[in-house]
């Protein structure tokens, strides 16, 4: 696993159709919610209008009392982005991230060993009310060659 920091960059808002569930991150990975949830949105992927690539997000929203812990549920938004939001498929969401100032991390390695990445991100940031991680293809996931980009606030 290799992280490393990507200059800050401005993102434009993003439009995004999928699945919504909120639960803690520990549940999620017990579970493995996320991962079936991503499987599920790619097979229902030509329901979804006005597709931007075919690539997936996750977006994690964190409560903003101050009081995150591994056991505390927040919104997890897994979904395709669109060049605008119009039909929303049956048992999917809109969801929009504001534009803004973001910093761009890159986790190069298999999926499962994310979390030294977060690590080093929580040790150097902090806490933040939103992540952004973009898949590019979810069937390399497991791969040492993967690559997934995690956006978080600047």
């Amino acid at each position: 696993m290799a992280a490393h920091q990507v200059d800050a960059m401005e993102r434009e808002e993003l439009k995004l159709v999928g699945f919504s569930i909120t639960e803690s991150l520990n549940h999620v990975l017990e579970s493995k919610i996320v991962g079936a949830l991503r499987e599920g949105l790619q097979q229902r992927m030509d329901e979804i209008e006005n597709p931007k690539g075919t690539g997936i997000y996750l977006i994690q929203i964190y409560p903003q009392d101050g009081h995150w812990t591994p056991d505390v549920p927040f919104q997890h938004v897994i979904a395709f982005e669109v060049t605008s939001i119009d039909k929303i498929p049956y048992g999917m969401i809109a969801h929009t991230v504001p534009s803004g100032r973001f910093i761009k991390i890159i986790h190069k390695g298999d999926e499962s060993q994310i979390g030294a990445t977060y690590d080093f991100i929580n040790h150097t940031y902090g806490e933040r009310p939103i992540d952004i991680e973009y898949w590019s293809d979810i069937h390399t996931l497991d791969s040492e060659d993967s690559q997934i980009d995690i956006y978080i606030p600047a």
